[in-house]
């Protein structure tokens, strides 16, 4: 990983370079808009409206722009493996008719990279909540949420190794109610994994988005089945994901996973505990929201991996998008320098 150190969000520990390192990070892209005033339309035709202002604000937030502040950010560290949540995909159409791609997250940010001279290379995805619904009396529209994986692509001897990719849905799902007769929202979620050997060392990572809008129960045992899943493997574990879980929810995934052996990068190389904030920020993404809380983790089991550095990034006036000033996303990303083989 590359990159100059700002000292207000990095945190170092002592390292003593007697294992590999290997750059990991997490970034939810923000899907665009905010979701939740669909669940409580009362009617068909605000249904169909809403919808229609959540397809135009994702539309303002415009990730095309977005993307290249995001590239920026991600390419000035050079993390060599990323967790990616809410890497959208965006469908319209005529209604009734044959939708085509108009906004496809992954594809417009790996562009962006390539762009930059730091190319990624997708591994593996999983597809989250999906659905189509009018926005308009002539027009559909079909939103898809994933979480993917992607690591540096370059050269053969350059680049990670990956194998044994995989994802999975999770047992665990809200079902939201609905102020329209006969309709709720079903939001399923999951978890993409896969091996990479970095330098000689292998781990497994693995990213995720726990459930943002059910009950506490449905994202604590999502945790549970996420640590369950991971704790087959034979190799060190990463994790990487947004799990709507502060360092407080001692009950929730943060204490489930503490409680599975699993380390935090943030604190372990010396950042503050009640600092390191990566979600808050709500509004257009122009406006000057803060971040008041830390949800994005990455987290390491035992086994191997030590955290030397971990840094918030894409919290900066600086890192906003040209020239419309968005920020890069509503959450700010972490990347975390790991040592391999160097214990806790």
């Amino acid at each position: 990983m590359r990159g100059t150190e700002r000292a207000r969000g990095t945190r170092r520990a002592r390292d003593d370079r007697s294992a590999p390192a290997v750059g990991v990070a997490t970034y939810n892209l923000y899907l665009g808009a905010d979701l939740e005033p669909l669940f409580s339309a009362g009617s068909p035709a605000e249904l169909t409206e809403r919808a229609g202002e959540a397809y135009a604000a994702m539309e303002a937030t415009d990730f095309r722009e977005r993307a290249a502040a995001l590239a920026a950010v991600l390419a000035a560290r050079a993390p060599e493996v990323v967790g990616l949540q809410e890497a959208a995909r965006w469908e319209k159409g005529p209604a009734g008719g044959e939708l085509t791609v108009r906004y496809d997250f992954l594809r417009l940010l790996l562009d962006a990279l390539a762009a930059r001279g730091t190319p990624y290379r997708a591994v593996v995805a999983h597809d989250n909540v999906t659905g189509r619904m009018p926005v308009s009396a002539a027009e559909d529209a079909r939103f898809t949420d994933r979480d993917v994986i992607v690591v540096r692509a370059g050269p053969p001897a350059a680049r990670p190794r990956t194998a044994h990719a995989t994802a999975a849905a999770y047992d665990a799902r809200a079902t939201l109610p609905s102020a329209v007769p006969g309709l709720s929202f079903e939001v399923p979620r999951g978890y993409a994994a896969v091996d990479v050997t970095v330098r000689g060392a292998a781990f497994r990572f693995a990213t995720t988005h726990l459930e943002a809008y059910g009950a506490p129960e449905v994202r604590a045992a999502q945790a549970r089945e996420l640590a369950a899943a991971l704790a087959g493997s034979p190799h060190p574990v990463v994790l990487a994901g947004d799990l709507n879980s502060p360092p407080t929810d001692t009950a929730g995934p943060y204490g489930i996973l503490a409680g599975a052996g699993y380390t935090d990068a943030w604190t372990a190389a010396g950042g503050d505990p009640d600092g390191g904030w990566t979600a808050g920020r709500s509004g257009p993404l122009p406006a000057d929201g803060a971040l008041s809380h830390r949800i994005d983790h990455v987290l390491y089991g035992p086994g191997g991996p030590r955290a030397v550095a971990a840094e918030v990034v894409g919290d900066a006036d600086a890192d906003r998008s040209k020239p419309a000033g968005h920020w890069p996303s509503d959450h700010a990303g972490v990347v975390a320098v790991l040592r391999l083989g160097a214990g806790r």
